[in-house]
């Protein structure tokens, strides 16, 4: 070959396989560096993200400081049709090894009105996606802020792992609330469960001895915020959902520092106080079983009469009269009763007599004030029907469809055709209290 086309040929290998090459990487790197192409790759990952979480996503930048890792600055969720920012992150750092995926975020924040939002991403783009729970996925933030117009909620080492199983997979989760105890986190177990003919879902929360503010969830679950700013739950939670309906069980639990004001500021009488139930036992399956045994015990404030007169109406409640002065409010130093109920039927029983300081009254006793026993209740079983009614206007014969009322008539059983209890006078004993008061005898 002569040596003019060799050299041809060297020259045509250098620029095929050195020069283009070379010229070809450095103008992708240059392509990479621009900032249009950093918005058509932050842009195409909104629309991802956007599709696979359904939710509108907004990203100030997106970077890769290393291999198998991704960072994103800035993430904001929002509802697509109103814009609503439904939560933010300041950093979301996503990493894949071994084929686990760890994803850390920094100062996570929530909306409670848009929890829904986070549930369906959570649940039905997540659990319920056999292909996306494959490989078991870790998730951390350093501090998650649930906001809410009574107030916010920070949760401290939120750290979540989702390991996939034989037709199931778990999820289990750790948080501790600002300014309690770094030993005793509460824990959040998710199972979901496809072995069966239907695919459901096993919530379990539990506090341990943490009592959990209920005012985050207040825009959510508008019965929270019913329940006052300072109220707080404390026990566990199991929650069982799936396409054929869903039940809840709260056996062992307490609500506390209920504002009895703000729980029924709809309803035509008045009672004001903090209140704290119990529940030794509560299973609900709405519409078709209800089982829940518990205690409700409150102080420091007033009761109106129309409430005790309803009570004695609707529910047979035996009571003392007021004296001869009218009075419209009665200051209560305590309401204390036993609530059962099973099925339809209903039984409320007085305990004032197994508080401490009030073990003079005899067994019976719902509300205590003056040093006497002005209420009481023996326990006889009515249908729930009977309780929905005392706390609206006396001699309605028909239960009341309002926002107060109908959740709770969609959970419980049809209540049996039981009319009002008739009015009976009181039943007042001589007996009297160490501070000269009368005594109810209840039946």
């Amino acid at each position: 070959m002569h040596e003019t086309t060799r050299r041809a040929i060297a020259r045509l290998l250098f620029v095929l396989f050195c020069a283009l090459p070379t010229g070809m990487t450095a103008a992708l790197i240059l392509l990479i560096s621009t900032p249009w192409y950093a918005d058509h790759r932050r842009a195409a990952l909104e629309t991802e993200l956007a599709k696979r979480l359904g939710l509108g996503v907004t990203i100030e930048a997106v970077e890769h400081p290393s291999p198998g890792t991704t960072r994103l600055v800035g993430l904001t969720l929002h509802e697509p049709e109103t814009r609503a920012e439904v939560g933010r992150v300041r950093l979301v750092t996503w990493t894949e090894v071994d084929a686990k995926t760890v994803i850390w975020l920094s100062q996570p924040e929530l909306r409670s009105e848009h929890l829904d939002g986070v549930w369906r991403i959570i649940h039905d783009r997540f659990l319920c996606q056999p292909e996306l729970t494959d490989h078991p996925v870790r998730v951390a933030a350093d501090a998650l802020t649930i906001h809410s117009r009574t107030g916010a909620a920070t949760l401290r080492y939120v750290d979540a792992w989702l390991r996939p199983g034989d037709r199931r997979v778990e999820a289990m989760i750790q948080c501790v609330p600002a300014g309690r105890r770094d030993d005793a986190p509460i824990h959040v177990t998710v199972i979901r469960d496809r072995s069966g003919k239907v695919a459901a879902t096993d919530w379990t929360l539990q506090t341990g001895d943490l009592a959990l503010p209920c005012s985050p969830l207040a825009d959510y679950l508008p019965v929270m915020k019913q329940l006052g700013p300072e109220a707080t739950f404390t026990g566990t939670l199991r929650w069982k959902l799936s396409t054929e309906g869903w039940t809840i069980d709260l056996g062992g639990s307490r609500f506390d520092e209920i504002e009895l004001s703000d729980l029924l500021h709809n309803v035509p009488h008045r009672l004001t106080g903090r209140a704290a139930v119990r529940f030794e036992r509560a299973q609900i399956d709405p519409g078709k079983a209800v089982d829940v045994s518990g205690t409700l015990i409150a102080g420091g404030g007033y009761v109106g009469w129309s409430l005790i007169r309803a009570a004695g109406t609707q529910l047979g409640f035996d009571f003392a009269p007021p004296g001869e002065k009218d009075i419209r409010d009665l200051e209560y130093d305590r309401i204390a009763l036993r609530f059962d109920l099973f099925g339809p039927q209903l039984s409320l029983t007085g305990i004032c007599h197994q508080m401490r300081g009030f073990e003079y009254l005899t067994p019976g006793v719902v509300v205590a004030a003056g040093g006497r026993g002005l209420v009481g209740s023996g326990g006889e079983p009515q249908s729930w029907a009977s309780l929905v009614r005392t706390f609206w206007q006396d001699g309605r014969e028909t239960l009341p469809a309002s926002g107060q009322s109908a959740w709770l008539m969609s959970w419980l059983p049809a209540p049996r055709m039981i009319p009002p209890a008739p009015s009976a006078p009181p039943r007042i004993t001589g007996t009297t209290t160490p501070a000269g008061g009368p005594l109810i005898q209840a039946p």
